[in-house]
């Protein structure tokens, strides 16, 4: 019982430093009203699920596959009537600011938050719950000190760290290509960098965790994808149904494709592991054993 309590109390404090919040006003007292020669337009803006494909024309759905609770626009502008664009997105958990962050990145500096990048004028970093985007187009030496001192600023003025998805922790290192690897909930996120299927064959969801990454083997690109099922019985189910739709006549569940490459795919528990692209069976086969099971 003494255990259990512990426990449990654990838990609470997990859950909440993860949702910890940062009122919008908060935001707005950690942003000067003027720096390096920008000025701050007005209040900011506030998104919510809705309101958001007003905003980001096209691009709404992503966010809010990773369950997106609402955004802040703040703007700032300069004397040549050039515009500093700052995205405040509250993704609701540390998982999927990670998830969002981890996306799209070609690179991670470290530098702010709990994972950052900048390239080309555009500053993106992720720390707990929050997924923060700075934009100055086109990019100069001097924007680029403003973009990234304005991410210090708001980077200090959201509490705490979350926990980072522990399923990502499962792939093996060997030859895994740096930053590739991406967490996601949702089964159109997978196509994004490996096309599978435009149907749920995987019945990736809500109550999943999956990660996709990429290794790099005699010359060869492997895709590897772990999803984590609810129970035991949605991945049995999952697996019945990738074989079916994708390799219904695999042996043991690996297949030769026409290609000449090597799928493949294994069940322990509710924890599936597919590898897409094998140079062999044997480097397949080898790669599969090396997906950890451990699960919290």
């Amino acid at each position: 019982m003494r255990k259990t309590f512990a426990v449990f109390l654990l838990f609470i404090c997990v859950v909440a430093g993860d949702t910890m919040g940062v009122t919008v006003d908060d935001f707005d007292k950690a942003l000067p009203p003027e720096i390096d020669g920008w000025k701050k337009v007005d209040k900011a803006v506030t998104y919510d699920n809705k309101s958001l494909y007003d905003y980001i024309n096209g691009g709404a759905e992503l966010y809010i596959a990773y369950n997106f609770q609402k955004m802040y626009a703040f703007r700032y502008t300069a004397g040549d009537d050039s515009e500093l664009v700052i995205d405040i997105f509250d993704m609701g958990k540390s998982y999927d600011a990670y998830g969002i962050f981890s996306h799209g990145r070609e690179a991670d500096d470290k530098k702010l938050g709990q994972g950052s990048e900048y390239n080309s004028g555009l500053l993106t970093f992720w720390k707990n719950h929050y997924y923060v985007s700075i934009l100055a187009f086109p990019e100069t030496e001097n924007k680029e000190h403003t973009v990234k001192k304005l991410g210090g600023l708001l980077a200090d003025a959201i509490p705490g760290t979350g926990e980072k998805p522990p399923i990502v922790d499962l792939l093996p290192a060997e030859n895994l290509v740096p930053y590739s690897t991406h967490y996601f909930h949702h089964h159109i996120l997978v196509n994004s960098h490996y096309y599978i299927a435009s149907e749920n064959i995987l019945n990736i969801d809500d109550t999943t965790h999956a990660v996709l990454a990429r290794y790099r083997i005699e010359g060869n690109t492997l895709y590897m994808l772990v999803v984590v099922y609810e129970n035991v019985h949605k991945a049995q189910e999952a697996q019945k149904s990738f074989l079916q739709h994708y390799l219904p006549d695999a042996q043991d569940g690996v297949k030769k494709m026409d290609d000449g490459k090597w799928t493949g795919c294994k069940l322990k528990d509710s924890l599936m592991a597919v590898i897409f692209n094998s140079p062999t069976k044997d480097v397949l086969t080898s790669y599969l054993e090396l997906v950890k099971t451990d699960f919290p």
